[in-house]
């Protein structure tokens, strides 16, 4: 009998926790192997994993269409996609994490990197939806131009832990509140 609960309870305590957005350091999870476990608590287990990562996906997903539905102009769009390729690299990581089987580990980047690809689709097909019905040509090209320079899927195929290019640190993390300070003079 594991006093602390051993490897199980600290994936689920973390994927909780993360899957949630909460920021935790994923380099603190023990490596996993599954004749570590009963054959049901390895099926749990993997379920809690995918689980995590298809409610940081969605959470992703929807937080790419509030701000791609919000941007005024082609900066601001292409900002947005620049914040959400961002914000994957840790979605990525997790599927990836050095403590998960190969196996599995492949499984689930290529389960991830598949709903980068159709979140790409997604946008391409929504620009043609609002081409026919009726959205100003020049509108729709230059939107669609900008989700083609700013590919959602640049780090599809690039090993989980890759960060996507463009300067360090130069976009705010969106999952953050962040915190305004006001000087009065």
């Amino acid at each position: 009998m594991w006093g602390g609960g051993g490897q199980y309870a600290a994936w689920a305590s973390f994927l909780e926790r993360w899957a949630a957005g909460e920021r935790v350091d994923p380099d603190t999870l023990p490596a996993l192997e599954p004749a570590d476990f009963p054959g049901d608590g390895w099926e749990r287990l993997t379920n809690r994993i995918s689980d995590a990562l298809s409610r940081r996906l969605r959470s992703w997903s929807q937080a790419l269409a509030r701000s791609m539905s919000q941007s005024r102009d082609e900066f601001e769009a292409a900002r947005a996609l620049g914040h959400a390729r961002w914000s994957l690299q840790p979605i990525r990581a997790l599927a990836g994490h050095p403590g998960l089987p190969t196996e599995l580990a492949g499984k689930l980047v290529e389960a991830v990197d598949r709903g980068v690809r159709a979140a790409q689709q997604s946008l391409v097909d929504d620009l043609d939806l609002a081409r026919r019905s009726g959205l100003d040509e020049r509108i729709v090209q230059a939107r669609l131009r900008t989700v083609r320079d700013n590919p959602l899927t640049v780090l599809v195929g690039q090993p989980a832990e890759a960060e996507p290019p463009g300067p360090a640190g130069w976009y705010a993390d969106p999952t953050r509140t962040t915190r305004r300070r006001i000087i009065a003079d």
